[in-house]
């Protein structure tokens, strides 16, 4: 994870505009217990995070914090004289704050998101998703033909099978291409010291206990067919 305090004090030190892109892991801040993370924030000049990546929100959903919204005004208010608003001093123009000058409720689906399934709910969500990756991490660590190429992150980590006489990236590559053409799960590739691995996270609203343990099965099969 990043360092935001140390990098935020570079930035206040040089005179820097500080941006926190927590696009997918920020949805995993409702939970105290993870904030540690991205400890520092408050120190940043902005934050995104995107519910719709995590917490379980319809496409597209991104949540903005602005310290300084005239930030946003001076870069991007276009104030041509049909779009003045004459008399009403001090009125917030959201279309100021982004490159549209349009905009969908998209604040409703989180209304509704919030008002339907409650904080602590989607806070226990959370928790099994970082528990069941964790589980699963654990369990392949435990098989003889793979490695974990990157502990797990929040939900998210990275795992590579070993097979004897075959080029590892080549056999990686060939290895999620059969998972996805299987049907049953959906995995993706990443590098990770310079060598192919895949990725492996779980994040699905209605996912459950037994979909990770067909996780299980699936890339254990298909992996050892390949062998």
């Amino acid at each position: 994870t990043d360092d935001i305090a140390g990098v935020a004090a570079v930035a206040k030190r040089h005179g820097l505009y500080l941006h926190v892109d927590a696009a997918w892991a920020g949805s995993a801040m409702i939970c105290p217990e993870y904030r540690h993370f991205w400890a520092g924030v408050e120190q940043a000049d902005s934050i995104v995070f995107n519910p719709h990546k995590w917490l379980g929100a319809q496409f597209d959903c991104s949540m903005q914090f602005i310290r300084r919204p005239e930030d946003l005004v001076r870069t991007l208010a276009i104030k041509p004289d049909y779009l003045e608003t004459h008399g009403r001093d001090g009125i917030i123009n959201y279309s100021e704050w982004s490159v549209p000058l349009g905009r969908r409720f998209r604040a409703l689906k989180l209304w509704f998101l919030l008002r339907a399934h409650g904080l602590e709910n989607l806070r226990t969500m959370i928790r099994n998703h970082v528990a069941w990756s964790e589980g699963l991490a654990e369990r392949l660590a435990r098989e003889p033909d793979f490695e974990i190429a990157s502990e797990p992150m929040l939900s998210l980590f990275s795992f590579r099978h070993r097979a004897a006489g075959t080029d590892s990236d080549e056999h990686n590559l060939r290895l999620v291409n059969a998972i996805n053409n299987d049907g049953r799960i959906y995995l993706t590739q990443t590098r990770v010291g310079g060598q192919v691995a895949i990725r492996f996270q779980v994040g699905q609203f209605e996912a459950t206990a037994a979909d990770v343990d067909t996780a299980f099965e699936v890339i254990t099969e298909i992996a050892r067919r390949l062998a």
